[in-house]
């Protein structure tokens, strides 16, 4: 990396640090006063008891800026289930925090979101709040990015539990099928989708992703290199070292893709 580039990277981490995200925390009062003295100092709070309601929830979007909630309770009841459902709606990033696993897992395969037991270590729980908090600062500071930086880059739509998600096509490591679903890698994170492979395939630009197996689809520009390590079977590894099999149906029109350039470059220096 040059000067420049490095001296960008380091504003850029510096911003980060200084960015705190505005967060609601709705829990009653023994586990609100736990939590809150985990992150107040890495956000801003605005805490709620565990009676509050989706038209709360929607004053506090509108009129305080609420970036992420974080709903914590013993146990998820009606109250948190209508609180859920509403984040989804709105596409709101949230955590929750409960003592039920069973429930917590419950509410995960509905929305695909994180939780975090309360019956864990506290360093944990600290621990799974960072990982939110962080997640939070991410987004608003690329949103912030985004906003200095000009028109917002391409973009899909995907069905995400309640909510229709917008997902930034460049933030897309791999797409993976999973039965009815697709998982969508981003980095970090992981997004578990009502799309199938076919209909992602045609909505993404072809000049960036490709498709690679019936159940895989990768970014272009993400390929390390494709081999042969047996007769008839074939693979393909991106440059972050994740490997996928490479279906015999793709794996003419994947080699073609790759030789393509090359081809053309050959072309303009004989010409």
């Amino acid at each position: 990396m040059d000067h420049y580039g490095a001296q960008e990277g380091r504003c850029r981490f510096m911003e980060m640090l200084n960015y705190r995200p505005t967060v609601l925390l709705s829990a009653p009062g023994a586990i609100g006063v736990g939590l809150q003295s985990m992150i107040a100092d890495r956000c801003k709070l605005i805490v709620r008891s565990d009676s509050m309601d989706s038209s709360q929830l929607d004053r506090d979007i509108e009129e305080n800026g609420i970036e992420g909630a974080i709903l914590a309770n013993q146990y998820v009841d009606r109250t948190v289930r209508r609180v859920t459902t509403r984040l989804e709606q709105t596409g709101m990033p949230y955590l929750l925090a409960t003592a039920s696993c069973h429930q917590a897992h419950l509410m995960f395969e509905l929305s695909a979101r994180d939780y975090v037991l309360l019956s864990m270590p506290s360093d944990q729980i600290q621990s799974a709040l960072s990982r939110f908090i962080a997640s939070l600062v991410k987004r608003g500071t690329q949103a912030e990015a985004a906003v200095n930086e000009g028109p917002e880059e391409d973009v899909i739509w995907v069905k995400n539990g309640y909510a229709d998600r917008k997902i930034h096509v460049g933030n897309i490591r791999s797409i993976s099928a999973d039965k009815d679903y697709a998982i969508l890698e981003m980095g970090a994170s992981s997004l578990l989708v009502r799309r199938t492979m076919s209909s992602l395939a045609e909505e993404l630009d072809p000049d960036r992703f490709i498709r690679i197996h019936r159940s895989h689809i990768v970014p272009i520009s993400a390929i390390r290199e494709i081999r042969t390590p047996a007769p008839n079977r074939h693979e393909l590894e991106l440059e972050c070292g994740t490997v996928f099999p490479v279906g015999r149906t793709y794996w003419r029109s994947l080699r073609e893709l790759l030789r393509r350039p090359v081809a053309q470059d050959r072309a303009a220096r004989v010409s």
